[in-house]
């Protein structure tokens, strides 16, 4: 059974948190590129917790990654924390870890 998937986000001028729950995969890419834009319109900083993602295919991998692009045109910083389990494995694995600012707070 697939579960719902979800965004929330909090947070003010100087920091935004995207909470997504769910997969992040071809079907919700864009609702997850969506809330970037709609952060980076108002945050200095948008932290995307990645705590509740169960699963992430490359749709959701591109998402990121012109995240990231669009948060550097802008002068805006992206940060990802919490992947877990297979998330943080695809991470891992494409390097994109080490590329995406990790955020632990």
């Amino acid at each position: 059974m697939q579960q719902d998937f979800r965004i929330e986000i909090n947070g003010d001028a100087d920091r935004a948190v995207i909470h997504v729950t769910g997969e992040v995969d071809l079907n919700t890419r864009d609702l997850l590129g969506a809330a970037a834009k709609q952060s980076f319109d108002v945050a200095k900083t948008v932290v995307v917790d990645l705590a509740q993602v169960t699963f992430m295919d490359s749709a959701g991998l591109s998402t990121l990654i012109r995240a990231r692009n669009e948060a550097e045109r802008l002068g805006r910083e992206l940060q990802i924390r919490s992947a877990t389990g297979s998330v943080a494995r695809v991470l891992e694995v494409t390097g994109l870890s080490h590329w995406l600012t990790a955020s632990e707070r």
